[in-house]
């Protein structure tokens, strides 16, 4: 859009030249080719009029300004290549906003917006919009062929995205969950019941609510009540099949019911997962009482951060989640790569990560999530439990991507079509040779 206005206002001294030299009775190719002279101060007639005059004065401006645009470009691109020269492994990052990654020291980066710089090795695409970033891959898809992408991605549900060839999608909103439950550690608290109050509205909220119901899982025991604070229903509806398997439960309070303060006031754990004003959170902090607080917070500096009273820690900041570490590398994700391949060796599925679809990936990221929980439980609860703990994992995992207790046609266990699967109900419930199976997984998974 800017580049079409540029290009528009570009043109008016010549449609002004054009018609001053009209109205003094030039024909009109005589007029045109007028008209471009001035672009070059170079005026081949002494004809006069305001149309004229105007055309000018803003035509040379013009021929200026894309001579320093051109001259901006060959300095910026000398600028980056100089940046990129040398080293083995260089990173052009495609981004509008100051998502700033940080990179070890054999590695060499540039941010050039969103202008394509293919002599970089690899790319990442990080715009502030999943379209936008979808949008940029697919205009340069051709310039990037062969090479390595990687796409960070906030809104789209993975489960819904089909896989891209030589493109790894990074979740930021999966990468930020799961982060801060690991840092929140529930399976390390000694208890078995938790009020956890999760106030927000945005996608994030949805992405923690999720995340925690795959990771919280500890004991046969346990009672954890959630309570979604939001004025988003789209997780309501779209999650409205959702069963927990077990003694957890959920709940949703919009911003307006009064209740919310009383599930504040019980809360042992808050967290603020939209970005909220301060008289809101000081609100939060005092309903609290000394109930611990995360609240999301990308960048340092925050008003929030200098509270002088509460139990509040930022979570989310750019400098931990933005990390070479986790987007090209995979840190977050190495684990399940590695139970993907396990699975392909023993059931012959496919073992290319980047060939897989998001909800398998997605499967493969909550089991191996699950298994560091389940290797610090090792000394506390006995196989079967943990199995029986693995199952209901497994079964969030599919209602949480939409499936359902049913009965497939062709006697299979599940059909992908119908988003059906006929084991989705309680361990003890199940044929002894899948409960087998899940104690299969806990050990596969734990070793990983």
């Amino acid at each position: 859009m800017k580049k079409k206005v540029l290009t528009v206002l570009a043109l008016v001294p010549l449609a002004l030249g054009t018609i001053g030299y009209l109205f003094s009775g030039e024909r009109i190719t005589s007029a045109i080719y007028a008209a471009v002279a001035l672009y070059f101060t170079s005026p081949i007639s002494d004809a006069y009029n305001a149309y004229i005059e105007i055309a000018r004065w803003t035509a040379p401006l013009v021929t200026a300004t894309a001579i320093l645009r051109a001259l901006q470009n060959v300095w910026e691109s000398l600028r980056n290549r100089v940046a990129l020269f040398g080293k083995k492994n260089s990173v052009s990052v495609y981004s509008d906003m100051d998502s700033r990654i940080r990179f070890g020291k054999d590695v060499s980066a540039i941010y050039p917006g969103d202008k394509l710089k293919k002599y970089a090795h690899e790319h990442i695409i990080m715009f502030s919009t999943d379209e936008m970033n979808l949008q940029f891959y697919e205009k340069h898809k051709k310039e990037l062929a062969g090479k390595k992408v990687y796409i960070g991605v906030r809104d789209i549900e993975c489960c819904f995205l089909n896989p891209l060839e030589d493109v790894t999608v990074f979740d930021i909103n999966g990468a930020i969950a799961r982060m801060l439950w690991k840092e929140i550690s529930l399976w390390n608290k000694e208890k078995n019941e938790f009020n956890i109050v999760v106030w927000g509205s945005n996608t994030l909220s949805g992405e923690i609510i999720c995340t925690g119901l795959q990771m919280n899982l500890f004991s046969n025991k346990q009672k954890i009540k959630y309570c979604f604070v939001t004025d988003n229903s789209n997780f309501l509806i779209r999650h409205s099949e959702l069963n927990l398997m077990n003694g957890d439960e959920l709940s949703y309070l919009d911003y307006k019911n009064p209740e919310i303060w009383d599930a504040v006031s019980n809360a042992d754990i808050i967290i603020v997962s939209d970005v909220v004003d301060v008289e809101t959170m000081q609100t939060l902090v005092v309903k609290a009482g000394g109930s611990k607080i995360y609240y999301y917070s990308p960048v340092e500096g925050d008003a929030i951060s200098h509270l002088s009273f509460g139990n509040v820690v930022a979570f989310g900041r750019n400098e931990t989640v933005l990390t070479d570490e986790n987007i090209r590398c995979g840190a977050l994700i190495r684990k399940a790569k590695k139970l993907n391949e396990h699975y392909a060796k023993f059931y012959g599925s496919e073992k290319d990560w980047n060939a897989l679809s998001g909800f398998l990936k997605g499967s493969n990221i909550s089991a191996s999530d699950f298994g560091e929980v389940l290797s610090m439980l090792n000394e506390r609860i006995g196989e079967e439990e943990q199995a029986e703990l693995e199952h209901i994992r497994w079964c969030r995992y599919m209602f949480l991507n939409y499936y359902t207790l049913g009965t497939p046609a062709n006697g299979k266990n599940r059909d992908d079509d119908k988003r059906i699967h006929k084991d989705l109900i309680d361990f003890s419930e199940l044929d002894p040779k899948e409960r087998v199976k899940d104690v299969e997984a806990i050990r596969i998974t734990k070793v990983l």
